[in-house]
């Protein structure tokens, strides 16, 4: 009867879900092609051939959902059930939690967001309704049994926990005792300790010096800190999650090593608070110790690293010290807030230590997963795919949080693929043949699987993140062939006489290009934070220049290259990323989802109905791209890119800005800061858009300094122009440039080395903790099989193969996806086949010496090991 009437509500819930997921769809509007539309028009507009955008993703995944929940309610009618439409309700929540969190960091929440939160909001209460009357009267038994048991234990701790006084001096003996009885354990815990004290000083030593260096006001926060500042602020969360994840391992064999002794004195009657404070006192005492000898170790790297950073600056900046209380305070917070977190993640470990009694609690079987392991897998591989694709978007390729996907992927492959492995091997021939080699799978399955998931991480980030930047920037390349020029100024027509004199007078050759500003929605790579309920006008908006494919091509020969017929046709873009081989991949606009680009000719707006700014900002045609440096790369790719349009379309653009600075020039030199701000509010542009000549000058040897002075007077003239953007500048100098890309792909080789020595050390130190761990474990299982008469030899492989397989399968992942994420960034960076062939010899160079490095620390563990064993039986 029970059960019926549990059923019955079962039904009742799901035809209630099913009907508001299709009153909701129906109701609701879409936001698609600039309007919100309901689900009618979205279809009629799908039947006349409209393009299908990805804001039409938001219309498909509902419209699959509402048709799903449509056959379930027609089932439930006719009195039939599918099984696996129980986890419906499950998979829609994952669904749209995770197009809600893809929404958040990439387009307009507000104009998004609403439906994913629908659905999100209704499956989730039928899931959690369901489960709640599933579990109803098991957890209503468990509550009376539960009840009962806790007045019994309420009495019981009344009587244990009972403590007047203070501890007397024996009881600090046995905290002497037990600490110097488990001293290699001790050892193994501080050693962990130092190096992730050590890691959190230099990371946030190194964070805060180029923060102030980026908060500066001085022309290096622009062209210095901002790169160097992202890699590290990145890199204090990407080392923090590992090193929390390297702490929660080692401190949970640290635990469980220690659990008999603490069982015992519990047993013989202490009580449990003593005895978390008897483990608390030895946890504190390495917690210290190792900050006391790991952030001296830190401030040597640091200073060690700031001195690397001051020799790519060539002298002309002064670093800030990294050495101060101010960062030892900081460093030894971030380093104990981890080791407390990490703690915190092994809570049941540490409450059992009071609790238990059960002396062989370690030995029992793990649980490792036994169904749905194909789902454990298609997840994994799933997210790995889903990576893959948001990685090939040119504009999100090199995103680190991206990197997360395949991480989980990673995990998902491991743990359902290495259950599925000893699933059926269990039911094969060969079960007992190889027992001895995969039995720690079978009892300690989570245990190993998440040291082979830790390894694996690493050595993926390693591989697939960090090598490109690091080897891109041991590339060799002609840095002054990148400034053919040695003055670059972007001109207006009333400037022309007064830089002709300045030629003149310098006796300068004189190349003139006809140009026009081109603005981007947004300039920047960080995903944008509103902080509004509405969509706000973007800062920084991205400036580039336009020019026409003759000028293109007159470039291309004043800097020695071959004329190449683009074929624009009509309003078809060609686009130039002047940038060197080290940086990562840009785009005109970042904005939104980066699947379009949007761009206006002239200068960035102060105001524009952000409602609306596909009319202000229009989608372009990017038929072709390449990464070339025709006039310098002043910014790098993230702006002052070139874009070619045809020439027809190009004179039309040009004789338009041109006409509408001509007019308005009298008014832009009497008109204020304010005034200028203020004039997009009630037009449709700026009063001028901008320069349009691009004046280029080829000095005599020993004069470019002096025509730049003679040409500071442009930056006061034209002050107006750098309101929105100071690292937009009306001139360059090639001198200058020069010093500054060298100096920043230096910067580039020292910061990412760093990272990839940290990850290696971080990789190698798992490793070694791993076959400390398992040490006790192969002594015993090595003296058993000595008596019941296998051969050393044989003993020798079993080990060897257990050392071998907790090296090579992390490393091959790592080495194959790293290969695999390599191919797409060198993809995005618009890398020739020449450039390909140079990245690869670095990368064989660096993969040969990154395998012999396994090769020898497994053969070092592997000589520890058995050399260990051989005296223990000797």
């Amino acid at each position: 009867m029970k059960r019926k009437r549990a059923l019955d509500r079962f039904t009742a819930i799901r035809l209630i879900a099913g009907i508001a997921a299709l009153l909701t769809f129906c109701l609701v509007k879409f936001y698609i092609d600039g309007e919100f539309r309901t689900w009618m028009e979205v279809l009629e507009r799908l039947t006349k051939g409209a393009g299908i955008t990805p804001e039409y993703i938001l219309f498909f995944i509902p419209f699959g959902f509402v048709l799903l929940y449509l056959i379930r309610e027609l089932l439930l009618l006719a009195g039939k059930w599918w099984r696996w439409f129980s986890w419906l309700p499950a998979l829609g929540s994952i669904t749209f939690a995770g197009v809600l969190a893809f929404i958040t960091y990439s387009a307009d929440i507000l104009l998004y967001a609403k439906i994913p939160l629908y659905y999100l909001a209704m499956f989730t209460v039928e899931f959690i309704s369901i489960k709640y009357l599933e579990q109803r009267e098991d957890l209503n038994e468990r509550y009376e049994e539960i009840k009962a048991r806790e007045k019994k234990d309420k009495e019981h701790r009344k009587k244990a926990n009972h403590f007047p006084g203070k501890y007397p001096p024996e009881f600090y003996e046995v905290i002497r005792q037990n600490f110097r009885y488990h001293w290699k354990e001790q050892i193994v815990f501080l050693i962990s300790g130092i190096l992730l004290a050590a890691i959190c000083y230099i990371v946030f030593a190194i964070y805060f010096m180029t923060d102030r260096i980026y908060g500066g006001k001085g022309k290096t926060s622009f062209m210095f800190g901002q790169g160097i500042h992202g890699i590290f602020q990145s890199l204090a969360l990407i080392l923090g999650v590992l090193s929390v994840l390297m702490m929660v391992l080692m401190i949970s064999w640290y635990i469980k090593e220690q659990k008999k002794e603490y069982r015992l004195m519990v047993i013989l009657g202490i009580r449990k608070n003593t005895a978390y404070r008897i483990f608390l006192v030895e946890f504190s005492i390495n917690v210290l110790a190792a900050a006391v000898i790991g952030l001296p170790i830190g401030m040597i790297g640091a200073a060690v690293l700031r001195r690397g950073f001051a020799r790519s600056f060539q002298g002309h900046i002064e670093l800030p010290s990294v050495v101060s209380v101010s960062q030892v305070l900081i460093g030894f917070a971030a380093y104990v807030m981890l080791m407390i977190l990490a703690l915190g993640f092994n809570q049941e470990n540490f409450i059992s230590l009071g609790n238990s009694t059960e002396l062989n609690e370690e030995r029992k079987k793990e649980r490792k997963p036994e169904r749905r392991l194909a789902l454990w897998i298609v997840s994994g591989i799933g997210l790995y795919v889903l990576a893959i694709k948001w990685i090939t978007i040119r504009g999100w390729t090199e995103m680190k949080f991206i990197y997360c996907l395949p991480a989980l992927g990673i995990f998902f492959l491991l743990s359902g693929g290495m259950a599925l492995w000893l699933k059926k091997r269990k039911n094969g021939a060969g079960y007992y043949k190889h027992l001895f080699r995969w039995n720690p799978f079978y009892y300690r399955f989570w245990k190993n699987v998440m040291v082979l998931f830790y390894l694996s991480v690493v050595q993926f980030l390693l591989l697939a993140l960090f090598s490109t930047p690091f080897i891109t920037s041991n590339m060799r390349q002609d840095i002054p062939a990148m400034y053919p020029y040695d003055i670059v100024c972007t001109a207006y027509e009333t400037d022309l006489s007064e830089l002709e004199q300045i030629a003149a007078d310098a006796d300068a050759t004189v190349y003139q290009y006809p140009m026009v500003r081109m603005t981007s929605l947004y300039g920047s790579d960080k995903v944008p934070n509103w902080n509004g309920s509405t969509r706000p006008v973007q800062w920084p908006q991205g400036q580039h220049i336009a020019i026409s494919e003759s000028t293109y091509n007159q470039m291309r020969k004043n800097a020695g290259q071959k004329p190449r017929k683009l074929g624009l046709k009509g309003k078809e873009m060609h686009a130039v990323y002047q940038q060197d081989l080290s940086v990562k991949a840009n785009v005109l606009d970042w904005d939104t989802t980066r699947f379009s680009v949007h761009l206006r000719f002239g200068q960035p707006l102060e105001y524009y109905d952000t409602a609306g700014y596909w009319n202000v900002f229009p989608e372009r045609e990017i038929v072709s791209e390449e990464r070339n440096s025709l006039i310098g790369a002043f910014q790098q790719g993230k702006q002052e890119n070139l874009i070619v349009l045809s020439d027809a379309y190009f004179e039309e653009v040009w004789n338009q800005i041109s006409t509408q600075n001509r007019e308005n020039w009298a008014k832009r030199e009497t008109i204020s800061k304010a005034e200028w701000k203020f004039y997009s509010a009630v037009h449709e542009g700026n009063l001028t858009e901008g320069p349009t000549m691009l004046y280029c000058m080829n000095v005599p040897d020993g004069k470019s300094a002096e025509v730049a002075e003679n040409l500071e007077y442009l930056k006061e003239k034209h002050s107006l122009d750098r309101v929105w953007d100071r690292s937009i500048q009306p001139f360059y100098e090639r001198t200058q440039m020069i010093r500054n890309t060298e100096s920043e792909i230096l910067l580039a080789r020292t910061a990412n080395g760093f990272i990839l020595l940290v990850l290696v050390i971080m990789a190698a130190f798992q490793y070694f903790l791993y076959v400390k761990q398992e040490e006790d474990t192969w002594k015993w299982e090595d003296t058993f099989l000595e008596k019941i008469g296998m051969r050393r030899k044989e003993r020798a492989k079993k080990i060897g193969f257990q050392l071998r397989f907790f090296m090579l399968l992390p490393m091959i992942q790592a080495v194959i996806g790293g290969i695999f994420f390599i191919g797409i960034t060198l993809k995005a960076r618009l890398f020739t086949v020449s450039e390909v062939l140079r990245y690869g010899r670095f990368m064989g160079i660096m993969y040969a010496i990154y395998i012999l490095f396994w090769l020898f620390i497994y053969s070092m563990m592997q000589r520890y090991v058995l050399k260990r064993l051989q005296k223990e039986n000797s």
